[in-house]
This record gives C-alpha cells, sequence and structure tokens, in this order.
C-alpha cells in the first residue's frame, strides 16, 4: 500500500507526532494528554491508556520518579489519508533514556524500538490528535521504560 503524496498532510501529522515527543522529551509530557482525544488510546505493548485522564495520570507518574532524561526518534513515517478528517501515520519509534541530567557518558543501548501506528483526526480548530496511537515493542533494552513496566490499572 503506497502512502499519501500529499505533503501538507504528511508535514502536519509529522508535527504532530514530532510536537508530542519533543512535549515528553522536553516538558515531562505534561501537556502530552492535550494531543489526544478525550475518549483517545494510548498503548504501549499490552498496557492501555484508555481517554485523557489515564494518559495525563500516565505521564505524571511518569513525572513522578524523578529526574529522567529521554529522546523519543521517531522515522520511516509514512501517512495514509482516510478521508478529509481522518489520517493514519506508521512508523518507528526509538527510545533513548537514562536517569539523571546530561550529558551522559558511554555507550547506552536504545531503551526500546517500536512499530507505532496512530489514528489521527482533524478537529475543528484545525488541529491533528491521535485517536488512537499504539506502540508495538519489536526491541526492548535492560533498561524497559515505564511505559511497559507500570500498571495502567494503578492509575
Amino acid at each position: 500500500m503506497l502512502d499519501t503524496d500529499d505533503l501538507a498532510l504528511w508535514y502536519a501529522l509529522n508535527r504532530l507526532m514530532t510536537n508530542y515527543w519533543a512535549d515528553v522529551d522536553g516538558n515531562g509530557g505534561s501537556q502530552a494528554h492535550e494531543f489526544y482525544l478525550p475518549d483517545a488510546l494510548y498503548a504501549v505493548g499490552n498496557n492501555r491508556f484508555d481517554g485523557e485522564q489515564k494518559i495525563r495520570a500516565f505521564y505524571a507518574r511518569r513525572r513522578q520518579r524523578g529526574r529522567t532524561t529521554t529522546r523519543h526518534l521517531v522515522d520511516n513515517l509514512r501517512v495514509f489519508r482516510d478521508d478529509a478528517r481522518h489520517a493514519r501515520t506508521v512508523g518507528v519509534m526509538s527510545l533513548y533514556r537514562a536517569d539523571g541530567n546530561p550529558p551522559f557518558q558511554g555507550a547506552r543501548p536504545p531503551a526500546m524500538i517500536a512499530d507505532f501506528e496512530a489514528q489521527c483526526v482533524l478537529g475543528d480548530d484545525r488541529l491533528w490528535r491521535f485517536q488512537s496511537h499504539v506502540l508495538r515493542p519489536i526491541f526492548v533494552g535492560s533498561d524497559a521504560p515505564i511505559s511497559l513496566t507500570i500498571d495502567p490499572k494503578h492509575l
């Protein structure tokens, strides 16, 4: 299946994805829930965070763990248009993480490399948001991310 040749759509959804991960990396995800529709799903492996409240609670718990430096890198982004207000993105996300403040010395392998798929909806405010954002881990390092280790039922 070929992805879209609509560069404006590709740019808008690339911007959604990169701004989302920039908030997670640079702001602890304090605004991450705003990238989702109120009834959206964020899932990492078997962990499901259903709805804005669970997504907000997940990122709040993540910030409570202390200073962790992360970088989420998105690559191989492909975009598929369903209709004027619905589109889907797929790609690869690599997560690097370390406890403390940078710079970090020595080699650190990725904590996770995952395929992702995101269903996106264009709102009346002309902003794209996630209806669902699902990460399927392919490689997980010995320093597994909290998104895989936390129990969503306890949020």
